[in-house]
């Protein structure tokens, strides 16, 4: 025998705490029968909740049962009435007499907190209750003899109704929560449990533990079916509902076919070509690539295919065909499962939450429903879409279900199928006796996410297996609508998540805002652009085609961090002769290189203003005279950007912009009319010059960001040699409509990377004088004066110090400060 020192021995106390008193409140089941005996009234608040056996004495309770009797009867509650009833049933001696009611009566004052009090009763009554079934768990625990499995479950079962049962549940309560338990455990079994042996054998369980349920398993299939598609959710104003789903509407895989979070029913004929049709949509989905104009919303995304009818041979040579071929990026986006049905339910979530697809393809339901204890034309054969549409709501994920149609050209079976899916899809060979044998009919019948119904004209391409959309039927091919739609579709995709006001959209594809605003308006009912109608006026309607990136972490790539290219004019020699990057914090911003923005024409609006705008603007720019300080080599780079790399600093000027300024470009220095000395002041200034390159930037790129910029501030274009005055922000663009000074009549669409703010001077600051004269040419200068007149500057020469003056402040340019 070995002897095991105390220390290292467990020693939990098994002993019971007999010396404390359990859990309870005399003094509030004294006070609330009191008030229940002083106001007949009261115990009509409490009598809904509070239970005889929630007392702790044996006299209360007898007590409040004879007012429970009493009131069920309509009768008063009082002493008299009380006192009676305990006499006729021999309860009166053993509660203590007329002198325990009197008591009772007489340490009450009123029945005002008697709901409180009950709470109170009730809580230490589930202590009690507690203290109990710790108790007969305890004694679980000793009987060896008991399996441990079943000690594992009583435990379970025990402590969830402890702790899941509502405190003081009506009769209405407590029969919701005693079914509400039992659908939670058949949702258990049917979407948790993956083995039919097993799921058999535990709704035979339920139904034997569940005695009051009469008819077995056929009545918990009933109920869990009900439970499926009669489930009513609390009442909500519109504000609640708009903050729960937002205001932009249904999230797209492919815009205007296929949604996120819904059922669709693909329904056809056999040989028709529902199958491919879908396998083509799969590729675009997991290319991230149109669908004949339905644009794609993602880079790309994982499918998966659940397939029944094709052998694996057969499928495999026809997504062979399409694209999905070994090597490339759409195979390995892709999953194939063989054999699933509708009792492995939980295989689905299983996979749902391994191989995160967006959207899963079931072909064909017949195949998938084969083992259904219903006729195909029983409601119950629906119970399987119901269960689908459950798992699209939580996961997010899109499934198609193929199923096929009757002789009438119907979904086959039981209307419920049809009715069950969120999108019904048509697909039907071309009627038409000249239509080619490959021609088909796609018509969406059923859609609760956007216009039906709506047909299109499609082609089947035999070589790659993959449809074409010759037109809609009904519309003419070619008209001048659907080249407009194209172009709106591809502007949006551009920039997606970008929300556009019609008026922007009609300018970014250069058409009229008519023609834009009808269209668009035509595109976001069928779903295929995104439509926000909440906007911080109340009034404008933003259009946007919502994108995900799958390497991104935020939803447009253009937000994390954009660069922006600042092209200066330099030397190929210059140690500085590189195109400086600026980092945009605002998500507003973007590339100039390569970005559609750029790319966008500036033309002059299409409306004079009116008399009130012209007020306003004359108040703002009727004494601003014209000028520019842009050299001549900037203008040229302006009007071409490909010259830049040709253009020599050594022969880049500056050109005056004040009235009298002369237009010629004089070549840099003239060593006949310069000192040896003053070469040297000169010489030091470049150097400081250089050393100020990062301040000395030219006007192509704009110090201010868009949020600094403010509807009516005036600001200076290099490229209109002008003041202007901002007329109009645009929201979603970094633009602006301007107004010029001294030409207050016409507004001009401008980028905002081109306005810059005026500048303020103050003395003691170094500047360059941006004129043309020799003596100015590559010198530093300090402001020794700020004048209404203008400012005077002053530099160093040989012999001493010099002052020029006055200066507008457009003819200098700051070196630091």
């Amino acid at each position: 025998m070995i002897a095991i020192p105390y220390t290292y021995t467990e020693e939990p106390s098994f002993k019971p705490d007999n010396n404390r008193l359990p859990p309870c409140n005399i003094e509030a089941e004294e006070v609330v029968l009191g008030g229940i005996l002083l106001d007949p009234a009261a115990i009509y608040r409490v009598k809904d909740r509070l239970k005889p056996e929630h007392f702790y004495i044996g006299a209360h309770k007898d007590i409040y049962q004879a007012c429970l009797r009493l009131s069920k009867k309509r009768q008063p509650t009082d002493l008299l009435h009380v006192s009676s009833w305990l006499s006729d049933h021999d309860l009166l001696v053993k509660i203590g007499g007329r002198n325990k009611l009197a008591t009772l009566v007489d340490r009450t004052v009123s029945a005002v907190n008697i709901d409180s009090l009950a709470a109170i009763i009730i809580i230490n009554a589930k202590r009690r209750e507690a203290i109990k079934t710790a108790n007969k768990l305890e004694s679980l625990a000793y009987d060896t003899e008991i399996e441990w499995t079943n000690v594992c479950v009583a435990f379970e079962n025990e402590v969830k109704e402890i702790i899941s049962a509502p405190v003081a549940p009506t009769k209405e309560e407590n029969e919701s929560w005693h079914c509400n338990q039992l659908i939670s455990e058949l949702e258990n079994v049917y979407l948790k449990t993956p083995n039919p042996t097993l799921k058999l054998y535990r709704l035979n369980q339920l139904a034997n533990a569940h005695p009051e349920i009469r008819g077995g398993v056929k009545a918990l299939e009933d109920l869990y079916m009900k439970s499926l598609c009669a489930t009513v959710e609390p009442r909500k104003s519109l504000d609640q509902l708009e903050e729960e789903v937002g205001t932009e509407g249904r999230k797209w895989l492919l815009g205007g076919m296929l949604a996120q979070a819904t059922t669709t029913l693909l329904i056809a004929d056999g040989g028709v070509g529902k199958t491919k049709l879908l396998y083509d949509l799969l590729y675009c989905i997991a290319n991230g690539e149109n669908w004949n104009g339905f644009p794609a919303t993602s880079d790309g995304r994982r499918v998966l295919i659940y397939q029944g009818d094709e052998s694996k041979h057969d499928m495999l040579q026809a997504l062979n065909k399409r694209g999905f071929k070994p090597g490339t990026e759409v195979r390995e986006k892709t999953g194939v499962r063989f054999g699933w049905n509708t009792d492995a339910m939980p295989t689905l979530y299983q996979d749902a939450a391994e191989f995160k697809p967006a959207i899963v393809m079931i072909d064909s339901l017949t195949f998938a429903n084969r083992y259904s204890l219903y006729d195909e034309n029983r409601t119950e054969y629906s119970r399987p879409i119901l269960e689908l549409n459950k798992f699209a709501a939580e996961t997010g994920i899109q499934v198609v279900v193929v199923h096929h149609t009757n002789r009438n050209g119907q979904a086959r079976g039981s209307t419920a199928i049809k009715n069950a899916v969120s999108e019904v899809i048509k697909l039907e060979k071309d009627t038409n006796p000249s239509a080619n044998v490959q021609e088909k009919i796609l018509t969406i019948e059923k859609s609760r996410s956007r216009r039906f119904p709506v047909s299109y004209r499609l082609f089947f391409n035999e070589e790659d297996f993959s449809f074409s959309l010759l037109e809609e039927v009904g519309q003419e091919l070619g008209s001048p609508d659907m080249s407009t739609k194209d172009q709106i579709v591809k502007f949006l995709q551009e920039h997606a998540n970008i929300k556009f006001e019609s008026e922007e959209v009609a300018h970014g594809i250069n058409a009229t805002s008519g023609n834009a605003r009808r269209c668009l308006y035509q595109l976001a009912r069928d779903g295929m652009v995104n439509l926000d109608e909440k906007t911080a006026s109340g009034t404008a309607k933003l259009y946007y085609i919502a994108k995900e990136y799958e390497n991104c972490s935020t939803d447009n790539p253009l937000q994390t961090a954009i660069v922006t290219q600042s092209p200066r004019i330099t030397s190929k020699n210059d140690s500085n002769a590189c195109q400086s990057a600026v980092i945009s914090e605002s998500s507003e911003m973007y590339k100039n290189d390569g970005s559609p923005y750029d790319h966008l024409v500036i033309t002059l609006s299409d409306h004079l203003c009116d008399e009130s705008e012209n007020n306003v603007v004359q108040d703002y720019l009727g004494n601003i005279k014209q000028g520019d300080h842009l050299s001549t080599s900037e203008i040229a780079n302006l009007s071409n950007p490909e010259s830049e790399s040709k253009i020599d600093v050594q022969t880049d000027h500056l050109i005056t912009f004040g009235e009298n300024a002369e237009p010629a470009s004089i070549p840099e220095g003239d060593p006949s009319r310069r000192s040896q000395g003053d070469h040297e002041v000169i010489q030091g200034s470049r150097d400081r010059l250089d050393d100020n390159s990062h301040v000395l930037q030219t006007l192509n790129s704009s110090p201010l960001k868009q949020a600094d910029f403010e509807e009516k501030g005036i600001y200076w274009s290099p490229r209109l040699n002008n003041q202007v005055m901002i007329w109009k922000l645009f929201k979603s663009l970094p633009e602006a409509e301007v107004y010029q000074a001294g030409n207050p009549t016409d507004k001009i669409r401008v980028k905002l990377s081109e306005l810059y703010p005026l500048p303020e001077f103050k003395a003691g600051e170094e500047v360059a004088v941006l004129d043309d004269h020799k003596k100015f040419n590559d010198r530093v200068f300090t402001i020794s004066g700020v004048h209404p007149g203008g400012i005077w500057i002053e530099g160093k020469t040989r012999t001493g110090t010099d002052s020029y003056g006055p200066f507008k402040p457009s003819q200098l340019r700051k070196l630091s400060g």
